[in-house]
């Protein structure tokens, strides 16, 4: 490391830059409790919380990075103990009777918007925390609160080490597969041809494997991942949650987590998940019966789709009906030039530069750093962390680690993906255009992270939104993957170093709406998942029955033995009964999407009112303020239905 001042230098340094943060925080709570009865004020209190936030925000974001990310088991336990330690602080400081009179007694009345929105959030969270309960109640909810993060670290733990495979005799079993994927994937000292449940195997493999069997086998080793472990841990964490929700006065822990989002309560998630059923299924359940119709093509005795043959057979409809060989654009989408194209598109869209630092200190060697800046000014840090390694996180995300302030504070943020490694094979390192697609999505959290600074106070900042609109800055910009005019400026094919064409655009494009009833309805037994399972007493709730309701009543697919939802479906740690936040955002963005398809999809003008509207202001305002903002309306699910059918 070139820097030993970064967080990530070694373990010591990790944890004694996590406990001076604590220290710090700990000594501003006692400022302001000193502060005498009848003298609090915005600035010897509010300003004080803000700032002992200020503290908990670096190290808790810097911790669970590096608690996902590092390549080195020392520094990832020491971030893991120190988010321990940070959630520990920021419970006790929710249930704290006296923090909670200070803060309640400054006069706000007269201040700013975004001084007012900060107390009465405050005192909201104070609330939901529990700080009105007895004693023996408030240490209880201390209790469970920290065993909620050692079960939820535990949890992703679980999954991120439990990278399974399946072993090929020979390349007959690559038949089907792209040839840069045959040819990264030769026999090891053992004669052997491993594929293991990492994405850049995994997807490809199901996409386009020809051999039925193994694309089951290793479907079978990617649900298994985390059992059974991660059983007994869910069914602590949900226990936890339920009696959490109970003891502030709640039903359930959907009820409790539903009353900070946009939908205020749980009942609304109930009807918009029946409302998405009522209008995917019929839309799913058609697609399903072309599906089912190509199978019996090679297996006339086949009675459903099954999952392992969602991606296979959805991908050979849309070749032999639409046109469309989705191996024909690999060769496209060389990742380093994704890359560039990416950054030219969000810099030209939303008047941002991104300046490469080799020399800066970073967690592994293939980490790239680069600051953001706008009218030459610096704006903004953020990180690269895009390729598979051992012990790294396993999806695709934002990890927010800095939230940015008006006031001299820059936002920081890496991205965390599992995308092909240019370091390995031909140095290509081709992409499918889900992945593409994925790269956009999530470029799209971190400007939305970076950008969103027009306040002093770091709970309305960044990406701190109701947590239901969150994912809608991000879907609407996957919408630019799909236009023909911005891939053409960076998919060149490698052979011919041709721009992708319109026509092969529209093709794939036009093939891609087939299957999207059966992808939504995916989405939509996730919802329901997700949901359903924290909406009842979890002492009713046995894992493998209530994986079997979900899969009958909401899946597009029949469920198979030995596959164990519950034990890796990682947004029941982090989303809990959320999920529905998808599809939910999915609404918004397409509606947002609107004015731009009117407008012009490349109009610097809307895309700087998108800015101005919905990036910049953070959680200053309510979401649903920020898109009739910006779309002079409220939102509707017009454009998402019109979506759905089209």
């Amino acid at each position: 490391m070139k820097n030993a001042k970064t967080f990530w230098a070694s373990a010591d340094h990790l944890t004694q830059i996590c406990d001076g943060s604590i220290q710090a925080a700990a000594t501003i709570r006692d400022q302001i409790k000193a502060v005498p009865d009848g003298e609090n004020t915005i600035e010897n209190t509010l300003e004080g919380y803000n700032q002992m936030l200020i503290a908990l925000d670096m190290a808790y974001g810097h911790a669970g990075l590096m608690f996902s990310v590092h390549p080195d088991k020392p520094i990832r336990d020491a971030a893991q103990k120190c988010e321990q330690k940070v959630a520990k602080f920021a419970s006790d400081l929710g249930l704290d009777q006296a923090l909670f009179k200070a803060v309640s007694t400054v006069d706000a009345s007269g201040a700013d918007d975004h001084t007012r929105r900060f107390t009465k959030h405050l005192l909201r969270d104070f609330r939901r925390s529990g700080v009105d309960k007895d004693e023996k109640t408030r240490k209880r909810l201390s209790e469970i609160n920290e065993e909620m993060v050692l079960l939820s670290q535990a949890y992703q733990k679980n999954v991120r080490l439990d990278v399974r495979s399946i072993e090929l005799d020979d390349a007959a079993g690559l038949d089907g597969l792209p040839g840069d994927f045959i040819k990264a994937h030769p026999k090891n000292k053992a004669g052997k041809i491993v594929i293991t449940t990492d994405y850049p195997d995994f997807f490809p493999f199901q996409t386009y494997a020809k051999d039925r069997q193994l694309r089951e086998k290793l479907y079978r080793e990617f649900m298994r991942r985390g059992y059974p472990k991660n059983k007994d841990v869910l069914t602590k964490l949900l226990s936890l949650r339920h009696e959490y929700a109970q003891t502030q006065g709640s039903d359930t822990w959907a009820d409790y987590n539903a009353e900070d989002k946009m939908v205020k309560s749980a009942q609304v998630v109930e009807q918009f998940i029946d409302q998405l059923n009522r209008i995917v299924r019929p839309i799913s359940d058609a697609d399903t019966q072309v599906v089912l119709n190509r199978i019996r093509k090679d297996d006339s005795t086949a009675a459903h789709v099954a999952v392992w043959d969602r991606f296979y057979y959805t991908a050979k409809v849309r070749e032999e009906q639409h046109g469309f060989d989705a191996k024909t654009v690999r060769p496209y989408f060389s990742y380093p030039r994704v890359k560039e194209g990416v950054f030219q598109l969000y810099g030209e869209l939303f008047g941002l530069s991104f300046e490469h630092l080799p020399d800066e200190s970073v967690w592994n060697s293939d980490v790239e750093a680069y600051l953001m800046k706008a009218d030459g000014k610096v704006v903004g840090k953020f990180y690269l962390d895009m390729h598979p390694r051992a012990g790294k996180y396993k999806h695709a995300a934002m990890f927010p680690i800095q939230t940015g302030l008006s006031r001299d504070r820059i936002p920081m943020a890496s991205l965390v993906c599992n995308f092909p490694d240019p370091s390995k094979g031909d140095g290509h390192a081709l992409m499918e255009h889900t992945q593409v697609v994925t790269f956009f999505h999530e470029f799209g959290h971190l400007i939305h992270h970076l950008l969103a600074r027009d306040t002093r106070w770091v709970s309305l900042s960044g990406i701190n939104v109701e947590w239901d609109f969150v994912e809608a800055p991000s879907q609407i910009l996957e919408e630019w993957a799909w236009d023909a005019r911005v891939l053409a400026r960076f998919a060149m094919h490698l052979e011919t170093g041709q721009p992708i064409s319109v026509d092969l655009v529209e093709r794939m494009r036009k093939a891609s709406e087939f299957g999207k009833g059966l992808a939504v309805m995916r989405q939509v037994f996730y919802t329901a998942y997700s949901f359903f399972l924290h909406n009842r007493d979890p002492k009713t709730v046995d894992l493998d029955a209530f994986m079997e309701e979900m899969y009958t009543k909401y899946s597009p697919y029949p469920s198979m033995k030995d596959a164990y939802v519950y034990a890796n479906f990682g947004h029941l740690v982090g989303y809990s009964s959320m999920y529905y936040t998808y599809q939910w955002s999915l609404v918004i963005a397409k509606d947002l999407f609107t004015r731009f398809r009117g407008e012009g999809v490349l109009n610097p003008a809307v895309a700087r009112a998108y800015r101005k509207h919905i990036l910049e202001p953070g959680g200053t305002r309510d979401a649903a303020d920020l898109v009739e903002g910006f779309l002079g309306r409220p939102y509707n699910l017009d454009a998402y239905k019109a979506w759905l059918e089209k």
